[in-house]
């Protein structure tokens, strides 16, 4: 359909705008006697011709209807004096009911452009919150992974030192058997040194000397016995421990790849919904 519009004021423009949305609508001119109607610009920059003398282009026999937006009796009266007889004219007051249309549209459309500008901003703002939690979160089972790589580590050393410490009291066995070897040996000797009297004086004094050795070395070794006992139940007392921050670790690390997991299905949403805001805004 081929149209004309007379007049190029706020309401031209209105009809303009509405009809260059219709598909099938052709609208070949637009007339205003003002060279500045705000309709002219919208007009020329369409490609659709301006003029100021509407009434030679009433008689095109391809146009199929005129809008008149004036209002204007004189402007009507024109209309109808040079028109074709099967040109059909569409008056001031059914315009009206376009130019509502239109402005009811562009303030819904200024909404839904306004809404979908706040969308973006509050999408990208949830994206940037979640890439956050998404780093922070995939760093935390990082370090989890590690503290449990590193509980299994420190759960093999307590394991290996415990069985150094078993070693240790085997040694400590052996020297208590040399301590009570040489105790016995020093007990003879003195046996033997009052036996022959005093020629064996001096030697009695050494077999003594010898004998307190040996006591006191098995004093000390009962000592470090104790002490090594002591820390064999430390130790065990340790393995337990890390092998309860070990299970926590791991349990920690399941934990946090689930949130990772539902952090990446947010952020999936949250993209979906900014693509979604962002072809609401172009529309």
């Amino acid at each position: 359909m081929n149209i004309g519009i007379v007049g190029g004021g706020r309401g031209g423009l209105s009809v303009l705008t509405l009809l260059l949305t219709i598909p099938n609508v052709n609208v070949l001119w637009i007339s205003d006697l003002q060279d500045d109607a705000p309709a002219f610009s919208r007009a020329e920059a369409a490609g659709i011709n301006t003029v100021k003398d509407f009434v030679p282009l009433l008689q095109d026999p391809d146009l199929d209807l005129v809008i008149e937006v004036t209002g204007v009796a004189a402007v009507q009266d024109l209309l109808n004096e040079h028109k074709r007889h099967d040109l059909s004219i569409m008056d001031a007051k059914a315009a009206k009911l376009l130019i509502t249309i239109v402005e009811i549209r562009e303030e819904v459309t200024g909404k839904i452009a306004r809404n979908a500008k706040e969308l973006i901003s509050l999408t990208e703002e949830m994206n940037n919150s979640a890439l956050l939690i998404r780093q922070n979160m995939q760093n935390l089972t990082n370090e989890a992974e590690n503290l449990a790589a590193f509980g299994d580590s420190l759960a093999q050393t307590s394991q290996t030192a415990r069985e150094e410490t078993e070693k240790t009291q085997e040694i400590l066995g052996l020297i208590e058997g040399i301590s009570k070897t040489t105790r016995i040996i020093g007990l003879n000797a003195s046996i033997e040194a009052a036996r022959v009297g005093r020629a064996g004086e001096g030697f009695s004094v050494v077999a003594e000397e010898i004998r307190q050795l040996a006591e006191s070395t098995a004093a000390s070794t009962r000592k470090v016995a104790d002490i090594t006992e002591n820390v064999k139940g430390y130790m065990q007392t340790i393995h337990q421990g890390i092998d309860e921050a070990k299970a926590i670790a791991h349990s920690q690390a399941q934990a946090t790849e689930a949130v990772l997991g539902a952090l990446n299905t947010l952020a999936d949403v949250s993209n979906r919904l900014q693509q979604l805001a962002h072809n609401l805004f172009s529309i």
